[in-house]
């Protein structure tokens, strides 16, 4: 039986360009965009390298459609629809749990995507930043969805308060996942100190 690696692939194919996606995924993420090589990534799907840039046309168009690609795939999981708990930090712990668990589960994707967002070429970065503030903008109204904001102080929205604990969760996002890297906490861990910070903000909003 002829393997599928021996398989000619002169000619493309949606199969040809996930494989060269799925290689770009690894190369970029462990070794950054400048030094990632269309060669290696060619290697590893097991096609021509003039076959990349036929699709592609460039490294940075490769960057390009990989971004999407990887974005809407991840960000389809972090903000499914939440059930149970209507209470707003509970469902922001949860948001934040999804992100964190995602990592664990796909660490080159999440990866390739901080790289995206910070080694991308001067002509590429604005136009990957908008499409990630476009999509975060379209995902908030589904973690809003039935929540619960009477227990918010007077004049606060839950609109307000999911803004000034998002930006303020970056930071603690950032945090937790270089320990999720490092493999020295257990995901209950990270799960209880994710929380410490929630009730500190909860008491700080709330009546």
């Amino acid at each position: 039986m002829v393997s599928r690696t021996r398989q000619p692939r002169e000619t493309a194919s949606s199969s040809g360009v996930e494989r060269i996606l799925d290689a770009a995924v690894e190369e970029f993420a462990t070794r950054g965009y400048e030094a990632a090589s269309t060669n290696l990534i060619a290697s590893k799907a097991g096609v021509a390298k003039g076959l990349v840039f036929h699709h592609f046309g460039s490294k940075e168009g490769l960057l390009e459609a990989l971004f999407d690609r990887e974005l809407g795939r991840l960000s389809g999981i972090v903000f499914s629809p939440f059930a149970g708990s209507t209470e707003l930090f509970e469902r922001l712990h949860q948001l934040t749990m999804r992100k964190l668990e995602l990592a664990a589960r796909h660490p080159l994707s999440a990866e390739f995507l901080e790289v995206a967002l910070t080694e991308a070429p001067p002509s590429l970065s604005p136009k990957l930043l908008a499409r990630q503030a476009q999509l975060l903008k379209s995902a908030w109204p589904r973690v809003l969805e039935g929540l619960d904001g009477s227990k918010l102080r007077a004049g606060l929205t839950l609109g307000d308060a999911v803004e000034t604990v998002s930006l303020m969760s970056e930071g603690l996002e950032k945090q937790l996942l270089a320990l999720s890297k490092s493999r020295t906490v257990t995901m209950a861990e990270l799960s209880a100190r994710a929380w410490r910070h929630f009730e500190r903000l909860r008491d700080g909003l709330y009546r």
